[in-house]
């Protein structure tokens, strides 16, 4: 996706954040009078940014926050690609734990949006996994490269 309208998209997140027990893209659409198309094109985008997440009611999909973000660092894959590490917090406590999300971004000339950086993936991780994902880590470092950390 190319195309992407940043001032709806804000909207529908404060629209997501009143609502965190979350909202179908038909009740996005009406609320926000943006076209349905308009709708899952953002949050196809939110999904993608890992800034949203959906559970399935019947034929309907229900989306929700994923939290706040709280920028942690970022570290420089070359002049054009970034990877950007977040916390993010829950809304609600109720509604879920703080979760790390790595988002990987690639620079694009061609984009309309304030932000010349598009989201090409994210992972989010929960508390349970961080610690296997640093083992993990650490022993591709030592096996693959020969680096100790």
């Amino acid at each position: 996706m190319e195309w992407y309208d940043i001032e709806s998209a804000k909207k529908v997140v404060e629209l997501l954040k009143k609502n965190p027990r979350g909202l179908d893209i038909s009740e996005v659409s009406k609320e926000l009078k943006l076209s349905r198309n308009t709708v899952v094109k953002i949050l196809e985008r939110l999904l993608i940014e890992k800034r949203v997440d959906y559970t399935s009611k019947g034929p309907a999909k229900v989306f929700y926050l994923t939290g706040e973000p709280k920028f942690v660092g970022r570290i420089d894959l070359s002049d054009i690609e970034k990877i950007w590490i977040d916390v993010l917090y829950p809304l609600d406590e109720k509604y879920g734990e703080k979760l790390i999300r790595l988002n990987q971004t690639k620079l694009d000339y061609l984009s309309r949006s304030s932000s010349k950086f598009r989201s090409v993936g994210a992972i989010v991780i929960n508390r349970n996994n961080i610690i296997n994902l640093i083992r993990l880590l650490r022993d591709v470092a030592k096996n693959e490269f020969g680096v100790e950390v």
